[in-house]
């Protein structure tokens, strides 16, 4: 009986050891010699940029390239550089009053790509929110004609606006495209508008209130 026991037990021995053997040749074929020693093996495109954290403090950035990196404590976020299309439909009032429609094309391009992680929990909302805001701005110190026949330099303007504006999330915007101005009205006709309606349906309800209560 104990030959038996020995015998089993030296076979689960030599299982194991050739199974060790096998996924130690395994790992040397698929990820190579560093392998073994806790490197990994990363490769990044050409058109992006990784970068290495160890422990949550910011190491290095690594650029386009195969590079061995020891895994341990360490955590990794690719970062796309490839520019980026936006296409915005946004209302703004000009110097002159006048309520505008405006649809154009933007296209942006991380240049920082630590900054564009570190400074914003959503990069491509912070870059909305920014150019729309720039936009705002732009429109209220220029006249509607201005805007409506001069589309390259009002385009000029805000790019520059722009990309001073992205500085701080590691963006730059590289071109503005002004596609269409439409006019809505006078911006003080259309607030005279609001409030007439405003104040036609508080009386409405209070006229309703009144005749319930004499019920």
């Amino acid at each position: 009986m104990g030959e038996l026991l020995g015998s089993i037990a030296f076979t689960l021995i030599v299982i194991a050891v050739i199974a060790g053997v096998w996924a130690w040749i395994s790992t040397l074929l698929r990820r190579g010699l560093m392998a073994l020693v806790g490197f990994d093996r990363i490769c990044v495109q050409q058109f992006e940029t990784l970068l290495l954290y160890r422990n949550g403090r910011f190491e290095k950035a690594l650029g386009a390239g195969l590079h061995r990196i020891r895994a341990g404590g360490r955590q990794i976020t690719r970062i796309d550089l490839r520019p980026e299309v936006f296409k915005f439909s946004q209302g703004a009032v000009s110097a002159d009053r006048f309520a505008l429609n405006l649809v154009y094309v933007v296209r942006t391009q991380i240049v920082d790509p630590r900054a564009s992680f570190e400074s914003t929990q959503n990069y491509r909302n912070e870059v909305c929110m920014r150019l729309q805001s720039v936009v705002k701005a732009m429109c209220s110190r220029i006249p509607r004609l201005e805007i409506q026949m001069d589309h390259q330099t009002f385009g000029n303007s805000v790019q520059k606006a722009a990309s001073q504006v992205f500085r701080s999330i590691g963006c730059e915007c590289l071109t503005f495209e002004l596609m269409q101005v439409d006019i809505v009205g006078l911006a003080v006709e259309l607030d005279t508008r609001r409030m007439g309606a405003a104040a036609q349906g508080s009386v409405g309800v209070v006229g309703e209130r009144g005749s319930i209560a004499a019920m």
